[in-house]
């Protein structure tokens, strides 16, 4: 987190995280965790930064790398892409924004450095600059029924669908999939300073996790390291949010995904599910089935993971098709962290059931 932005949000009475990375809450932890779902909220978004991709190739470039059509985006748009090794494992997966002739390819912090190195290693000849975004750009979110009328009184013009975008006075605002509206602010901190000020007298301030616990109930997954080459795309429903095209040319491995696609069948997917922890487990945990998982396989992994309140989390998993059912997966061996699930709140293609 940029060191003057943090210390910002701990003079409007943030609490940071024992390792300092992220907010954990601004003074009513237990009344913020109740105000995340009903209620009108802002909160810092950490851990989460992007490539900015410019040049005259830069279309044709990203094209030829990513799991979706870039070719549909446009300024006011935004699109969920992945990006795979040979075998069609998942690498990173971004939410990608144009910004004139350039594209932004926003991901997690975590893997920034890895992502531009092997990035950079397919530019060859092409006419494509791959820069880290500057550390002083950060983020807020702001969800809720009012959310969007909230806004509209500090901007002229807001995205109206999901995945759309707008800029103004360089501050770009994308609307993410939710059960209430949401928006991710992104600018530079001189901006986003004065904003936060001004729309925190409207929204209740909240902990950082906030936004990841709105990512997860609206089934919006994410790659961090611990989960690198862990997933395909269709494991993390991809096919069913819009992040893989079928129809676009080739990319490294195109042909494994298209071959599940045309020929396969998918065996495990990704689902919304709650459980009761002593501490917080970390994404790329491995599940069990309850019965016999002393020496049972793994049948699924944890994508991401938020707490609901104490002790109890919330987390997107992928899990075997054939144990993706109550009261049957545990978490890492323990039988007493048994996973109970939710609905998608989206349609999930009836060929991958």
């Amino acid at each position: 987190m940029n060191e003057q932005w943090q210390q910002y949000l701990q003079n409007d009475g943030a609490i940071l995280t024992h390792d300092g990375s992220s907010v954990a809450h601004f003074g009513q932890s237990v009344k913020e965790q109740n105000t995340i779902n009903n209620g009108n909220i802002i909160t810092p978004i950490v851990g989460m930064t992007f490539i900015q991709a410019s040049g005259v190739d830069a279309k044709t470039f990203l094209q030829g790398q990513f799991t979706n059509d870039i070719t549909l985006i446009n300024t006011q748009s935004s699109q969920l892409s992945g990006y795979c090794n040979p075998k069609g494992r998942l690498l990173a997966l971004f939410r990608i924004t144009q910004h004139g002739n350039g594209y932004r390819l926003h991901l997690p912090t975590c893997l920034l450095e890895k992502t531009v190195s092997r990035l950079k290693m397919f530019v060859m000849r092409a006419k494509v600059t791959l820069e880290p975004a500057t550390t002083d750009t950060v983020r807020i979110g702001v969800s809720g029924k009012n959310a969007a009328n909230k806004l509209n009184a500090h901007f002229s013009t807001l995205p109206v669908d999901v995945n759309g975008v707008t800029d103004e006075n360089d501050i770009t605002i994308i609307k993410h999939p939710g059960i209430n509206p949401r928006f991710e602010l992104i600018g530079k901190r001189e901006q986003i300073q004065p904003l936060w000020q001004l729309l925190s007298q409207d929204f209740s301030p909240t902990g950082s996790h906030a936004w990841q616990l709105l990512n997860i109930n609206a089934a919006q997954p994410s790659v961090v390291t611990e989960t690198v080459e862990m997933f395909i795309p269709q494991m993390l429903n991809l096919h069913a949010i819009d992040g893989v095209s079928f129809k676009k040319g080739c990319y490294p491995g195109q042909e494994v995904v298209a071959r599940l696609h045309y020929r396969g069948k998918l065996k495990r997917h990704m689902q919304i599910v709650q459980f009761t922890l002593d501490q917080l487990p970390l994404p790329g945990m491995p599940l069990y089935p309850i019965e016999g998982a002393e020496a049972a396989q793994s049948i699924g992994n944890i994508v991401q993971v938020a707490p609901v309140s104490n002790h109890e989390y919330r987390a997107l998993c992928v899990i075997s098709n054939e144990f993706a059912i109550n009261n049957n997966t545990c978490l890492d061996r323990d039988t007493k962290a048994i996973l109970e699930l939710y609905d998608l709140p989206y349609d999930f293609p009836a060929d991958s059931e």
